[in-house]
């Protein structure tokens, strides 16, 4: 089992399997190591080359959402679990279930969750939920993508 701690990124695909990106923070900054990942992983999608993320940092984790990636971004200190988690428009049950899965490893994180987002003149906005560590963290979540069902993308087992 991967100890999410030692990541800077946690990424989640459409078909559910998760990529744990970043070990032992080897790269300067999370954008930088997301487009590593991107350009690797879509070799036909040359915008990933061309992104600028000192101008816009939530820009990798923008476009990767687009192409139906959950997406985790450890952000701890030493003294303190905490990060962000950002959620693509629509999510197949395959990632649902991973999802979940990557709950029980940050249990006594503090999260924040990106939903909803969109390039508003170059930069990403998105709707926040707060998720304290002190709450139930997969309880939280299941409610949430439960609820909200424009997450579900209905496919079939």
């Amino acid at each position: 089992m991967n100890d999410i701690r030692n990541y800077m990124i946690t990424l989640i695909e459409d078909n559910g399997k998760t990529n744990y990106l970043g070990y032992l923070f080897n790269y300067s900054y999370h954008a930088e190591c997301l487009i590593d990942y991107a350009t690797k992983k879509y070799p036909n999608i040359s915008g990933f080359k061309k992104l600028n993320y000192m101008e816009e940092p939530n820009g990798p984790i923008y476009y990767l959402s687009l192409l139906g990636n959950v997406i985790f971004t450890n952000v701890s200190t030493f003294d303190e679990k905490r990060g962000v988690l950002y959620l693509p428009k629509a999510l197949s049950d395959s990632q649902v279930e991973a999802l979940f899965d990557f709950a029980d490893k940050v249990i006594g994180f503090d999260v924040c969750m990106v939903h909803d987002m969109r390039l508003i003149d170059g930069m990403v906005v998105g709707e926040t939920f707060d998720f304290n560590k002190q709450l139930d963290f997969k309880e939280k979540l299941i409610d949430f993508v439960n609820k909200e069902t424009k997450f579900k993308k209905g496919e079939k087992k």
